[in-house]
């Protein structure tokens, strides 16, 4: 009996952990494809519970073509989605389109196309198709501001005793990814295309009127205009400062106000307001990239200005604090699409920290909004 309890041999023992590696690492892998597909399954069932979430948006908002993560969030239409991949939240945007009833017995079937993008999964749904692509630039995320390398801005001065104002400030905001290149307004009304391009090799991405009173009481040339047009057209951005757009005050800038549709100003009677005091009135990236500057009520401090017959029908982010007016009477900075209007610059060629910071913002806003508009995506 001793001589056959020999136990296991080494071949054996080698053998039998051999096996137990190979079974051990067969369950490792089936569990890590179950914990994968688990967790592909709960992005999926996230873009369904953010698509159900901008149906109540859209009962709210009926003329609404888009809306953000964070706009459902701060609507308390659905709670924050968690990465299910364990990092922080999930961001991204729902655009809407809204399909016309063939018959009146059919109802209508709103289309919901969902870019979720969480830590280390980017998608692009379709709803109800159900399509999935994979969307890894994540343009879904409506203002991804912080993968901009670079912004180049052409600004269009009025004075040439203000040429690097704006130059200036966004060297001190610009967190050295803003580059300004300054050029007068009248090299730029008599050879626009030299400075800003041509349709197809466009130079710049954002362009930037101002900032002085009156406006030095100088309007764009029909060309300049027509050229500035196009740009926008063509998903380039542009920021109209203080009466550059009027028909009050500093008589009617003819070919600046053919602009006015890009940032759906209207210019009417509006009356007259002088404050130095601002305040925040919708709270988005814009207020909070790169520099925060509030939340909503913040009070913000501004050199003198004013409105003059601009009403705004874009989103108003700062108004005057003027309690009797409505928020579109007493705009100081709005946004339409891809461009802004906004009253810096009754003081010519000053401007408050406040102010700088807001116009940085802005050019950031202005081309981060350019990409998330982007339909190929």
């Amino acid at each position: 009996m001793r001589l056959n309890n020999k136990g296991f041999s080494m071949i054996e023992l080698l053998l039998t952990i051999t096996i137990l590696g190979i079974l051990m690492g067969i369950g490792m892998e089936a569990f890590s494809r179950y914990q994968k597909k688990a967790r592909e399954q709960a992005v999926d069932t996230l873009a369904k519970s953010a698509t159900q979430a901008a149906e109540q948006y859209l009962m709210d908002h009926p003329s609404a073509k888009k809306v953000s993560f964070s706009q459902l969030y701060d609507g308390n239409y659905i709670n924050n989605i968690t990465d299910p991949y364990g990092n922080g939240e999930c961001q991204g945007r729902i655009k809407i389109t809204k399909t016309k009833q063939e018959s009146s017995k059919k109802l209508a079937v709103n289309t919901y196309q969902v870019s979720l993008c969480c830590s280390s999964r980017y998608y692009t749904y379709k709803f109800p198709d159900g399509d999935r692509v994979e969307d890894p630039e994540c343009k879904g995320v409506p203002y991804d501001i912080k993968k901009i390398q670079e912004v180049k801005v052409l600004n269009v001065y009025p004075n040439s005793s203000y040429a690097n104002y704006f130059k200036n400030w966004m060297n001190s905001y610009g967190k050295g990814i803003i580059k300004v290149t300054p050029v007068s307004i009248e090299a730029f009304r008599n050879d626009p295309s030299t400075y800003l391009g041509t349709m197809g090799n466009w130079k710049y991405d954002v362009i930037v009127f101002g900032f002085a009173d009156c406006n030095s009481n100088k309007d764009l040339s029909a060309a300049s205009a027509s050229l500035v047009d196009q740009f926008l057209e063509n998903g380039g951005s542009a920021i109209f400062g203080h009466d550059t757009i009027t028909i009050k005050g500093c008589g009617s800038h003819t070919y600046f106000n053919t602009l006015a549709k890009h940032v759906n100003i209207e210019l009417g009677t509006a009356g007259y307001t002088a404050t130095g005091s601002l305040k925040i009135v919708k709270r988005g990236i814009f207020t909070e990239y790169p520099w925060a500057i509030g939340d909503v009520g913040s009070p913000l401090t501004i050199k003198p200005s004013h409105v003059y017959g601009q009403i705004a029908h874009g989103d108003v982010w700062i108004t005057f604090n003027l309690p009797a007016e409505s928020d579109a009477n007493r705009v100081y900075l709005s946004t339409y699409g891809t461009n802004a209007f906004i009253q810096t610059g009754h003081t010519t060629g000053s401007a408050t920290e406040d102010e700088q910071k807001i116009l940085a913002n802005i050019v950031f806003y202005a081309k981060a909004i350019r990409f998330a508009d982007d339909d190929d995506y």
